[in-house]
């Protein structure tokens, strides 16, 4: 009986032709797609891809320091964190009679680096009897508010540290903002997507353009010189219910890094943090009234009015991006309720402003200090450190 071929099964030579279809046509883009990576890569070798945070420290397995390639011993930061961090490096064991010390923050603890490090020196000096080293490392992440910087203090508690500084209260609204932008559900898509130069050479062509549109908004709007246009708001409108809650998660969130410290056998130093009272940056409506309402009171000479009035608008305004009473009192709640020391940052740098006002002569814009400010910060957590460490040696 002869074979007959069954009409509704398909023969060889058809399938053949039909895998040689999809080749020919997935051919083209196949090779267009290499061309362009090829591209891209040698682009690369002289215009290397951006650093991206991709999750942008939201992300639970994002670590800010990994071991250095170079010497398995020593711990540096994260090449994809220096988009936010400083570049540090420390040894993984801590060495014997070495005081370690982990500053945590936001922007402001990241720009003081040179005071911390003059701090640092001081404090190798005074204790030499006691520590051959004394290390700061500093773990002040740009708009950093305490929900990420709780992942931080609880990596580097991993590193035997003797003490945490903890300076910030400026980014916690700003941290909202920073985490739509980081689009956690998407990262790891991005993350397998970034080890092509093709999707690297697009995705920071795209960066760049929305920085430089970024960059040219600033400049129109004058923000160093002035307050930011109140009908240009660049973040959600919060209501009181939401600030509320928020600073509930502010107050659990410096609890936590208390306890956590207190886990490892660590000390903590909170520290208060003052806001610029002459020049704040307020973009909602309360930046029309305060200044048609506070500021004409400093430039007439009211300054100890002024600033009531003042800090009573900014406690209440949203969005805001610098620390206000709510804030400071949360702190030094904490502080009270824990038994924790307070670096008083804000009373010193009011004590030494002409008319007791933060933002007279100290800061250098909204929220950061400038030299002298950040000189005050560094004295001010040098001086509780020693009471701290070493309370003999102040009384002498």
């Amino acid at each position: 009986m002869s074979d007959v071929p069954d009409p509704d099964r398909p023969q060889g030579g058809a399938l053949r032709r039909g895998v040689m279809t999809l080749v020919v046509t997935l051919l083209p883009v196949v090779l267009l797609f290499g061309a362009l990576e090829s591209g891209a890569r040698i682009w690369e070798l002289w215009n290397p891809p951006m650093r991206v945070d991709l999750g942008q420290g939201f992300d639970d397995s994002s670590r800010l320091f990994l071991p250095s390639p170079n010497d398995r011993t020593r711990m540096i930061t994260n090449p994809d964190k220096l988009v936010s961090f400083r570049d540090e490096s420390f040894e993984k064991a801590k060495p014997p009679r070495t005081l370690r010390i982990f500053a945590l923050g936001g922007s402001s603890v990241n720009y003081a680096k040179v005071y911390l490090d003059g701090m640092g020196d001081r404090l190798k000096e005074a204790l030499k009897t006691r520590y051959d080293n004394v290390e700061v490392i500093d773990c002040g992440g740009l708009s950093y508010g305490s929900h990420r910087l709780v992942l931080i203090a609880r990596e580097v508690v991993q590193y035997d540290p003797d003490l945490l500084l903890f300076y910030e209260a400026h980014n916690e609204f700003e941290e909202l903002q920073q985490l739509q932008l980081a689009n956690l559900p998407a990262a790891g898509t991005q993350r397998a997507l970034s080890h092509s130069a093709l999707y690297r050479f697009i995705r920071d062509a795209l960066a760049r353009r929305a920085i430089r549109q970024l960059e040219g908004e600033k400049a129109q709007r004058g923000l160093a010189n002035a307050l930011p246009d109140a009908s240009k708001s660049w973040m959600h409108s919060f209501t009181p219910e939401e600030i509320a809650g928020r600073m509930q998660a502010y107050h659990d969130n410096l609890t936590a890094i208390v306890r956590l410290c207190r886990e490892h056998s660590a000390s903590v130093i909170l520290a208060s943090v003052p806001s610029n009272l002459v020049k704040p940056s307020l973009p909602g409506p309360e930046g029309t009234r305060y200044e048609k309402e506070v500021l004409p009171l400093f430039a007439t000479g009211e300054w100890e009015k002024g600033a009531a009035l003042g800090r009573d608008i900014l406690k209440n305004a949203s969005p805001r991006h610098q620390s206000s009473d709510r804030e400071n009192g949360i702190i030094r709640t904490v502080c009270q309720d824990l038994d924790v020391p307070l670096a008083d940052v804000e009373s010193e740098v009011i004590a030494a402003e002409p008319h007791k006002v933060p933002g007279e002569t100290l800061f250098s814009d909204h929220c950061h200090l400038n030299n002298e400010g950040n000189e005050i910060l560094g004295r001010v957590f040098e001086k509780k450190i020693l009471e701290l460490v070493a309370p003999d040696l102040l009384t002498h």
